[in-house]
């Protein structure tokens, strides 16, 4: 097994390659060790911690090897100080992050007069840990010209990539569906797609960590990254802020894309916070609250309409936090967030008419509760139980009418019109969670063997989802031969023949909903051996628990991580630290590859060609069309509707039975990722602080569908009979990312402050997993008679590659203008790759004899070009933010503030298809087409030639151009916030 294999170069390598990652999921830990002048171990030494973050005041006794712990520490800033008579005074302050183990020693000298303050780890780097993160302050985060949200930390942190479908992150090569998203310690995926919830309110955000390799054996359900974010709790002293944000479409530029137009509408996003104490040093409370009405300008597909969407959301947050003493502490959260958007579309890149739009409401909440306890001075214990909820509501079309409500699709483009994608006065859906998380955490010092500070505990989640996924109002689409655009009236061609087809998407079995449980345990010790040498031994199990929405069992599979980690001190002076670790991911069950052959609430696909009369063949409108539907319905009514055989004449239709293929036959295993990762970071005295890491992973077991002469055929109940198709794992194919991450900090001057991030990587293989829509499994095993891995799946770099990416920042005070703080964020990155790909008119039956299958495939995709041929451009832009403040007294207390943006400062403008999901693979529209009838192109045997262009194929007009706006790097825009806060 590989996990074998995998320990065995853990213990190879042991003390070469590895290092501790972080501990605890919302929490850190401050440990060390109290020395004397010449090295030994001072016992009996008090060490009080204390931090605005913490209720009360922690206290520990060194042991008699000098050994302290504050386990289970609220995020913040501490003052830690350590007192012994016969012994000066020492104070340190330590920036903890959540998730963070920090080393702090201190050597006790003789008695002096001067009391010692060292300011230790105030960078956002973490150092002294194998764990590859970066830990962002909100503070900074809002000073600089960003949205002050999850985004905004995510693209600061190295080994992050705003590279997947939509703009969505890759973390160290993994697929964007396996990060784990957390706020508070909380998952806060969404279901399908794995993107975050912003169930969040910006100003309440108190840090946000981002962890891209050498991840505790704590953390699981994840092949990419770990991204938390931390909240405010409240404190000792009322505090609180009103916020006013200000944006208007109108204040951007315009894009070279022709069609680009704005919106003229002021909009006002409102945000609030209030907290502090009901109960000194025992019972505080925390209130956020973001109110925002916008109105943004966007363009159909093809007519190229305009018109606005809107959107009405509110957010609201509430958080107490209890304490009986300094050493149990109980936290309990809610939030909730509204959302109604008025003409939205499933897909804004395919609706081509109003008719294609809709109504929608989303509404989401989240409760938890959490308990920190010390519960001896060696043992500390922490449990949180959460609930999430996500009901959508009115989701796509009004109207289940055969006429009415019928979804429309250009046969040539693939664009939508007439109706809206899917029912949205069926079922609503809904998306939840819950999740039960159990940790004790144990120390123990011994003479000989060092300090252990021991973790344990059990990591539980259930995945569910109900729907009832309706493909139209109707359960009917038609995919038409063409259209005729009259201004924004969108009128359907259907000719006799294959290219006129009814689609039937009948729901046979109502949705049971789903339940995919994922039971976890994992161990992990920090060994310290010396003051120079710390390792940490981790081991995660995992076992899946997966019933589909039928009620039938789809996983029962399970998996062992091991994660090992060193760190080694050259010096000893916590200057120096060299780091390395090994350590297997094992992702969590994907929401819709799990639920494919579940037919409760999923949708059969039965296509029909259609052979009745023409209608508007000639491309001039004669027949509207309401009325070319019904005769298209009246047809197919007439002639034996759903009854209709499923193969007419000389078209053979392709089809899918929910339930009956594709299935899940054995035991579905979740992906998992092996990586190894060594760095170097070093402090430079109270102002700089740098880190490097190389990070290498391989990935495994990914989802596929098989089809082949050993799966047979079965028979659906209308009675016919299908090639049956099945839902696995495979490692046939290839993932691999290699990357140099780079991280640092640097305090210039008493008013400068810098930061950069830069990432050199590579991310290869011949398996991208997923689209705009979600996972999507390997079709290479299908019907494999019929194609070839070197132009089916070729290797090459992946669509979310991006060699070069760096983010560089800097805040300034200016020193005559008391209060004023300029911002400024350079974005440098380079571009992805895209291949040209034919996507259909390539049949390889007429190169290969079908061996026995009921519907082997008429298209297939071929790459016509190496799969990173081209390249988009890369992204280059500057952003500018002047912040000022100013109190109205000396004393404090009340401060005004504002900030104001330039985005984009000299309107830099590449086409970069960067943030959005506008561009195919990546970068362009590129379905180059292979033609076999057309005179001016040659007809090739795709088994024996290799096409060439202009003679074999030919690109497309829109080939590697701009879809919409968003295929730009935004434009130069204008925005500003200003409120109040105390």
């Amino acid at each position: 097994m590989r996990w074998m294999k995998a320990w065995l170069g853990v213990l190879a390598v042991v003390l070469l390659s590895a290092g501790p990652a972080s501990g605890q999921a919302t929490t850190g830990t401050i440990t060390g060790r109290a020395l004397d002048g010449q090295g030994q171990p001072l016992p009996g030494v008090t060490v009080t911690a204390t931090s605005p973050n913490l209720q009360g005041t922690r206290t520990a006794t060194t042991g008699t090897q000098g050994d302290y712990i504050f386990a289970v520490l609220p995020p913040g800033t501490y003052t830690v100080s350590f007192e012994l008579p016969g012994f000066d005074r020492q104070k340190r302050s330590v920036a903890l992050a959540p998730t963070q183990v920090y080393p702090l020693d201190i050597a006790m000298g003789l008695p002096s007069l001067d009391v010692v303050v060292n300011v230790v780890g105030a960078a956002s780097v973490l150092v002294q840990t194998a764990q590859v993160a970066t830990n962002l302050s909100q503070v900074l985060i809002a000073a600089l010209p960003t949205n002050r949200d999850i985004n905004a930390a995510l693209l600061l942190a190295p080994s992050v990539h705003a590279t997947g479908p939509g703009g969505s992150y890759s973390i160290s090569g993994g697929m964007t569906f396996e990060n784990r998203f957390l706020l508070n310690g909380v998952t806060i995926n969404e279901n399908l797609r794995g993107q975050p919830y912003d169930l969040y309110i910006e100003d309440a955000i108190q840090e946000t960590t981002v962890a891209s390799a050498g991840i505790s054996a704590e953390f699981g359900h994840f092949g990419g990254g770990v991204v938390n974010v931390i909240t405010k709790s409240g404190g000792d002293r009322f505090s609180g802020s009103l916020r006013d944000t200000l944006n208007n479409d109108s204040w951007r530029a315009l894009t070279p894309y022709a069609a680009d137009q704005k919106a003229a509408d002021l909009l006002s996003t409102y945000e609030y916070t209030l907290g502090g104490p009901i109960l000194h040093n025992r019972l505080w409370f925390f209130t956020a609250g973001r109110l925002q009405n916008t109105t943004e300008g966007r363009t159909l597909a093809t007519t190229n309409g305009s018109y606005d969407f809107g959107r009405v959301l509110r957010r609201y947050e509430g958080k107490a936090t209890y304490s009986t003493n300094s050493r149990a502490r109980l936290e309990g959260s809610y939030m909730m967030s509204t959302e109604q958007q008025t003409n939205a579309a499933q897909d804004i890149t395919l609706a081509m008419d109003r008719s294609s739009l809709f109504d929608t409401t989303r509404d989401l909440d989240l409760f938890t509760i959490n308990y920190f306890g010390i519960l001896t001075p060696r043992l500390a214990v922490e449990a949180r139980y959460s609930v999430r909820n996500d009901t959508i509501k009115d989701f796509g079309g009004r109207s289940t009418d055969q006429v009415n409500g019928t979804l429309l699709l250009d046969g040539t483009t693939g664009r939508r019109y007439w109706a809206p994608t899917f029912c949205g006065v069926c079922d609503p859906e809904e998306r939840d969670n819950q999740t039960l998380f159990l940790k004790g955490s144990y120390f123990r010092s011994t003479a000989g063997a060092g300090s252990h500070n021991t973790v344990f505990g059990y990591d539980g989640f259930n995945d569910r989802r109900f729907a009832n996924n309706h493909q139209s109002g109707s359960d009917y689409r038609i995919y038409g031969s063409s259209t005729i655009v009259t201004g924004e009236t969108v009128t359907p061609v259907f000719i006799s023949g294959p290219t006129t087809v009814i689609q039937w998407n009948p729901i046979r079995v109502e949705s049971l909903g789903t339940k995919f449980r994922t039971h976890g345990a994992f161990f992990s010790d920090s060994w310290r051996i010396s003051s120079r040498l710390t390792a940490n031994l981790g081991l995660r199990f995992d076992k899946n628990d997966g019933v589909n929405s039928a009620g039938d069992v789809v996983s029962r599979d399970s998996a062992w991580s091991p994660r090992l980690g060193v760190v080694w001190d050259p010096t000893g002076g916590e200057r120096w630290s060299v780091s390395g670790s090994i350590g297997r991911y094992v992702s969590a069950l994907a929401n819709t590859i799990a639920n494919t052959g579940s037919a409760g609430g999923n949708s059969d696909n039965y296509l029909y060609v259609y052979e009745g009369p023409s209608i508007n063949a000639s491309k001039v409108v004669e027949v509207p069309t309401a009325a070319a539907v019904g005769q298209v319905f009246d047809w197919f009514n007439t002639h034996g509707g759903t009854s209709r055989p499923l193969s007419s004449g000389s078209y053979p239709i392709s089809l899918v039975a929910v339930g009956t293929t594709p299935v899940i036959r054995d035991s579905l295993t979740s992906p998992n990722a092996l990586e190894y990762a060594g760095g170097i970071s070093r402090r430079l005295g109270e102002r700089a602080t740098v880190r490097a890491d190389l990070i290498y992973r391989s990935f495994h077991d990914f989802y596929a569908w098989r089809t082949d002469q050993t799966t047979g055929s079965v028979t659906d109940s209308l009675g016919q009979t299908l090639d049956l198709t099945l839902v696995e794992n495979t490692d046939r194919l290839k993932r691999r990312y290699a990357g140099l991450s780079t991280q640092g900090t640097y305090r210039a001057a008493a008013r400068l402050n810098l930061g950069a991030t830069y990432t050199l990587s590579r991310t290869w293989g011949n398996f991208d997993g997923e689209t705009a829509n979600g996972p999507a499994p390997d079709a290479g095993l299908q019907y494999p008679e019929y194609k070839q891995a070197a132009w089916n799946y070729p290797e090459g770099d992946l669509s979310i590659d991006q060699r070069h990416r760096a983010r560089v920042w800097a805040t300034y005070g200016v020193p005559r203008i008391s209060g004023l703080l300029v911002s400024v964020l350079q974005t440098l990155e380079t571009g992805v790759p895209y291949g040209a790909v034919a996507m259909s008119r390539l049949n390889p039956q007429l190169y290969v004899t079908n061996p026995g299958y009921v519907s082997p495939p008429t298209a297939v995709t071929y790459y016509l070009t190496p799969r990173d041929a081209f390249r988009t451009e890369g992204q280059r832009r500057i952003d500018l933010a002047a912040n000022y403040a100013h109190k109205l007294s000396q004393r404090g207390g009340v401060e005004l503030f504002g900030q104001f943006q330039v985005l984009n400062l000299f309107n830099q403008s590449q086409l970069c298809g960067c943030g959005q999901a506008v561009f195919q693979n990546g970068g362009a529209v590129n379905r180059a087409q292979i033609d076999q009838t057309a005179r001016i192109l040659q007809s090739f045997n795709p088994f024996t030639t290799v096409p060439v262009e202009g003679v074999n194929w030919t690109r497309e007009p829109n080939f590697g151009k701009a879809v919409s706006r968003l295929s730009y790097t935004p434009p130069r825009a204008f925005r500003a916030s200003f409120g109040v806060r105390f």
